[in-house]
């Protein structure tokens, strides 16, 4: 697995964003992991807007899922810690803590537009999308 996606980025697939498929479309090859926390993010979202349950599980087929939390304990008592050491502990969602553990205990890169949360966490390897 070399890419690791945010619930941004799937909302963006989801949308049909330009953007984003955009770089779908530049990295063919690469295989996605969908953390536990993205999909239950991205089901919320599909749940509340009423979208086909069948329809939203065919589009999540695009992913490997990741659904066991017990081996990104560490890193993510190891990414709170220096967040909370720096000051920025309280300014990111517990969510995007645990996605991000996950990238980078899998040494994966996160494909994001959250910028604001994910950029502060040091030794990230991210993918920033931006709107075209």
């Amino acid at each position: 697995m070399e890419l690791i996606a945010d619930t941004t980025f799937l909302v963006g697939l989801w949308r049909r964003q330009p953007w984003a498929i955009a770089f779908a479309a530049a990295n063919p090859g690469k295989s996605i992991g969908l953390p536990w926390v993205v999909l239950g993010e991205f089901w919320h979202g599909a749940v509340n807007a009423g979208h086909d349950r069948e329809r939203v599980a065919k589009f999540l087929e695009i992913g490997i899922p990741i659904m066991e939390a017990g081996s990104f304990i560490d890193s993510y008592a190891t990414i709170c810690s220096a967040l909370q050491q720096g000051g920025d502990y309280r300014q990111i969602g517990r969510n995007d803590l645990w996605i991000a553990a996950v990238a980078a205990n899998l040494g994966c890169v996160l494909v994001t537009k959250n910028i604001r949360h994910f950029g502060k966490i040091e030794g990230l390897r991210l993918e920033i999308l931006e709107k075209q």
